[in-house]
Parts: structure tokens; sequence; C-alpha cells
């Protein structure tokens, strides 16, 4: 059952905001996605948006459909600005919250002009411990692809533990191993329902 409380629609970290897509901000986030576009598609199974067309329409489409799942309470999610500059600089977010099971997924991504700068870490610990303290009873989860090290650095140095490995064939038709990451209530308890 869905708890009452307000999900933050802007959050502080040191060097960033990290705040709810509002209607109006596609264009901003369309350039991003260009420069990035080359490293977001090296991950077709956790990106698959990626592979399409990109438009400022298809980012505006999805900045009113992120500002209407927070609206709804089935999606928590972020965009990153730097505080200096107001560059965007990636989103992160849990996209998929199910609130019967208690638990919620964490997904993002970083622009390449801000990677391997402890960036991600920092926006994805400001979230997860957002959620954690509003919402301790949480499983909060993320599900990797194991060759993705960057990824893999970003959820443990946000403090998200390995709990649990699993094979997969992606779309595509290859074997993968994808890792469970948990942090909250899956972490202490170390249950995955």
């Amino acid at each position: 059952m869905k708890d009452t409380a307000v999900l933050a629609q802007q959050l502080e970290s040191p060097r960033m905001w990290l705040r709810c897509p509002l209607p109006g901000d596609g264009e901003l986030v369309h350039a991003g996605v260009l420069d990035s576009l080359a490293s977001l598609r090296e991950w077709p199974d956790s990106l698959p948006w990626a592979l399409n067309d990109q438009s400022v329409r298809a980012s505006e489409d999805y900045c009113q459909t992120c500002y209407a799942a927070w609206v709804m309470r089935v999606a928590w999610p972020m965009l990153i600005f730097d505080k200096t500059s107001g560059s965007f600089m990636g989103t992160v977010g849990f996209h998929h919250m199910d609130w019967n099971r208690g638990q919620w997924e964490l997904g993002y991504w970083c622009r390449v002009s801000f990677q391997n700068q402890g960036r991600m870490t920092e926006a994805v610990q400001t979230l997860t411990n957002a959620a954690c303290q509003a919402w301790p009873q949480m499983q909060l989860i993320s599900r990797v692809d194991k060759r993705h090290l960057a990824s893999i650095k970003v959820l443990e140095r946000a403090g998200y533990r390995s709990v649990q490995e699993e094979a997969l064939v992606s779309s595509s038709g290859e074997n993968r191993v994808v890792l469970h990451y948990a942090a909250g209530r899956a972490l202490q308890t170390g249950q995955l329902s």
C-alpha cells in the first residue's frame, strides 16, 4: 500500500541539484543525451531507449511522462544539475516503485562530460539517503550488467552491495550476467523478493 509521504521534487547535494523533470525540460535533456549517445548505446539491455532515434520531441515526451509518473508516485525520476554552471549532467531515479512489494529499482546515467568526477555516486547517494530516511522499510535495488564496471563502482561507493547474480539472455540473444545490488531494507535483511 502506498505511503502518503511526498516524494521530494528537489534534493541538494554538495555539488548538485536533483529535481524532477518538468514539462519544457526536453531540449536540455536532448542535448545531454546527444552528447553521450555513443556511451549510452554501449548498454542496450540497460538503456534500450538509447537505441531509438533521438529528438527534442522524444526528450520532451520523456520529461512530461516522468513528471506525471512522479505526481502519481509510480516513479521518482530526477534530473541532475551542476550547482556552479547549471549544466544538465544526467538522470537518477527509482523507475520501478512497487509499493505493495516494498521494492524500488534504481537507474541512472551520466553525461560523458561529467563522468569520472564522482558526480553520479553523489547523486545516487543523495537520492538513496532521501529514500531510506522517508521509507526505511523499502528494498532499494539496482540491476547492472557485470561488464559495466563504472556502474558497479557507483553503486558500491554509494553504499549498495551485491546480493545476487543472474544469468540472462539479452534481447540480442547474447548471454549476460546481471548483478543485483541492494540498499535499504534489502541490504539489511538480505531478502530480495
